[in-house]
């Protein structure tokens, strides 16, 4: 009966991470393409499938903490049948992925950040005093003239 619940736990976790991936190659695509606002919308289904994700690991890892501490020196390979074992290392893999996917996502992200920061800084010049930075009045950085 373990080995069955096992198994759909593992499917579960995969079928969540792929989406996860899914999503996340799409907010990639999306900041490549200016496409701001259609991030945002995809962040609701990501935090679901995220805290379901880590609900699920988590009963996931307890049941195989017991199978461990049940059959003491045993692999995890000889604890679990083929089929678990072959989707376990799937979702070995997919974490992988996403970790990387979402590595990337972060780089890119952390780039368009910089760059607005210097654009704001370049437009609205900030000035210095200690680990403060003040952007000086408007009347001292721009003139409007009709």
């Amino acid at each position: 009966m373990m080995q069955a619940e096992i198994m759909d736990q593992i499917e579960r976790l995969n079928s969540d991470l792929e989406r996860l991936i899914v999503i996340t190659h799409d907010e990639i695509e999306m900041v490549k393409n200016a496409r701001h606002a259609e991030v945002g919308a995809c962040q609701h289904e990501k935090e679901a499938l995220l805290k379901r994700f880590e609900m699920e690991k988590e009963r996931l890892n307890q049941r195989l903490m017991t199978l461990t501490q049940n059959n003491p020196g045993l692999p995890l390979e000889q604890l679990l049948d083929n089929e678990s074992f072959d989707a376990f290392e799937r979702f070995r893999e997919r974490l992988s992925k996403l970790h990387d996917a979402n590595q990337r996502y972060g780089t890119i992200v952390a780039a368009l950040g910089e760059f607005f920061n210097s654009l704001v800084s370049a437009i609205l010049p900030m000035q210095e005093e200690g680990y403060r930075k003040e952007t000086p009045k408007p009347a001292a950085f721009l003139q409007v003239r009709a």
